[in-house]
């Protein structure tokens, strides 16, 4: 329980539109269980009036009937008012704590996130946040709104008996008390087995599509298949389980439902069996009793679910908790060398150094590439000045200023990288380019467009055109070239690029190095390949995490 203790903060902010929903919602009960009250005491309140010649016209149909009516409209408006409000509330809950997820985990680094896979974390943003709203929706509104019912309860049977009221509410609460426990406990095994699975199945389908090319060359689809199928199975057993137990707090829900009527029943046949005629006032406590229970029923649903909302909120903590290993000052930028001393990284659990007492001076201005083998460090060089991740010794500085002390936003403004792999947003192509630069003009867009070779991108819908989700409608060079383009217009005075080029062909290689190499921006180009090396100032070799050479 202490897992949900944070995430009852989130209800601050929308404590009056939550409030709203509990009383509405006690409103739709309390109608609910007069509307079945009444209904039971007109009816056979009229059928002993029309037995009685006497009474037969003295009875007034009208003020019951008006009751009835009015309760079933009331029950019917406050339902769907309700609804509306209740849902509104928990969606806009759920928007905020999606909104502190994504906060939270924005600034992490890999890593912070240490063994957290995408398709994990894919899983605690959607699922589990969703999962979340069991915590109003599914219990604290029915609990709150049961214990008023109750109240509401005894007080009507205390107008008539009291002891029988007495009776009742003693059953009503006893059951509220004992029927959440014993269900929480025949729920928490299959609802903690619903996240894993949950889980799990999410995160193999991930993987699935994201490897779909290596699985296809390698003959390996059928076997990752077979994984999804598993996991399925193991998500289809645990919903199977958690219905049994829904099914077996319905069955018992009746079953005391029916022994609580009887006992009723019996104790009201001498209480007020004596009066006269004692048939109408008997059918109000044997109907009161049965719609009573309506209170119970939502609240036992609710507990069966808590433990799977309780591992969901727990599988969020660590990330809402986690905080970033890197700091950043408040520093602003200044036109000096940046300065790499002696510095050295390795990846967490690797027993080899990425990189080894590196030592390198890029000069405003300055165009250096570096080249070696794959994994030889260069990437890492390029992580480490774009501060995805922190030196592990030595020293990173923007001349006598340590590189930590620079705010995030002068870093994020002055020091652009174009990586491998290029993340093509479901949007237009205009507002995929303004993410570099969102002032920029259309003329400006286009100019950049037009230098990285993708000019035939405006022909039909100009800048409107819609990309899709990761850029489907975008060959992989197109989509690289559009990250190009996101390069060219940012106007930061640094430029990192990571293969920039890998993919393209010979002329199109040319024409946006070209591009990217104008200006004054200082450079550092990391690739394997000879195209662009005679623009360069310095080239410099690195082996095993070493500059070895340079011309």
């Amino acid at each position: 329980m202490n897992d949900l203790k944070p995430f009852l903060s989130l209800f601050r902010p929308h404590w009056r539109m939550m409030s709203l929903g509990i009383v509405l919602a006690i409103v739709t009960l309390c109608a609910s269980i007069g509307l079945l009250s009444l209904s039971g005491w007109f009816l056979a309140a009229s059928a002993s009036a029309g037995l009685v010649v006497a009474t037969r016209g003295q009875f007034n149909y009208m003020y019951p009937s008006g009751g009835v009516r009015g309760l079933s409209i009331l029950r019917t408006a406050a339902r769907w008012a309700e609804r509306v409000v209740s849902h509104d509330a928990t969606f806009r809950l759920l928007t905020d704590l999606r909104d502190r997820f994504f906060r939270a985990l924005a600034p992490l680094t890999p890593g912070d996130r240490g063994d957290l896979r995408d398709g994990d974390l894919l899983n605690r943003m959607v699922a589990d946040v969703d999962t979340l709203d069991h915590l109003y929706l599914r219990l604290i509104s029915p609990l709150v709104a049961a214990i008023v019912a109750i109240a509401a309860v005894g007080a009507l049977v205390a107008l008539f008996d009291p002891t029988l009221a007495a009776v009742l509410v003693a059953i009503l609460l006893s059951l509220l008390v004992i029927l959440p426990l014993i269900f929480y406990r025949l729920g928490r095994a299959p609802g903690r087995q619903l996240g894993e699975s949950t889980r799990t199945l999410r995160q193999q389908l991930v993987d699935f599509i994201a490897a779909q090319t290596e699985l296809a060359v390698y003959g390996g689809t059928q076997a990752q298949r077979g994984q999804i199928r598993q996991a399925e199975s193991g998500l289809l057993q645990s919903q199977r389980q958690l219905t049994r137990v829904t099914a077996a707090s319905q069955a018992l829900l009746q079953l005391l439902n029916g022994w609580a009527l009887v006992l009723m029943l019996y104790l009201a046949a001498d209480q007020i069996g004596s009066l006269t005629p004692p048939g109408p006032l008997l059918a109000l406590v044997a109907f009161v009793t049965l719609a009573s229970f309506e209170a119970l029923v939502p609240v036992a649903g609710a507990f069966q679910h808590l433990s799977h909302t309780i591992n969901a909120a727990g599988r969020l903590r660590p990330v809402l908790e986690q905080r970033p290993s890197l700091t950043f000052g408040l520093a602003g930028w200044q036109d000096a060398p940046i300065q790499l001393n002696d510095v050295s990284f390795a990846y967490p659990g690797s027993p080899l150094a990425a990189l080894e007492q590196v030592n390198l001076t890029l000069a405003p201005g300055e165009k250096v590439a570096l080249v070696g083998k794959t994994g030889c460090g260069k990437s890492s060089l390029l992580n480490l000045l774009s501060r995805e991740w922190q030196p592990t010794s030595g020293s990173l500085t923007l001349g006598s200023t340590p590189w930590q002390e620079l705010s995030e936003a002068t870093l994020r403004q002055q020091v652009c990288l174009v990586e491998q792999r290029v993340h093509v947003f479901s949007g237009t192509l205009k507002e995929n380019l303004l993410l570099a630069r969102p002032g920029a003009n259309d003329a400006e867009l286009e100019e950049a467009l037009d230098a990285v070779g993708l000019k035939g991108l405006l022909e039909k819908e100009g800048l409107a055109l819609w990309l899709g989700e990761g850029g489907r409608q975008l060959s992989g060079g197109e989509a690289r070239r559009i990250g190009l383009a996101r390069a060219l217009l940012h106007p930061g005075s640094v430029l990192l690029m990571d293969e920039p080029t890998e993919g393209l062909d010979d002329s199109t290689e040319r024409q946006v190095l070209d591009g990217l190499l104008q200006g004054g921006r200082t450079v550092l180009y990391v690739t394997h390949k000879s195209a662009g090396l005679e623009r360069m100032d310095r080239v410099l070799q690195v082996e095993q995490g070493r500059i070895v050479s340079g011309h």
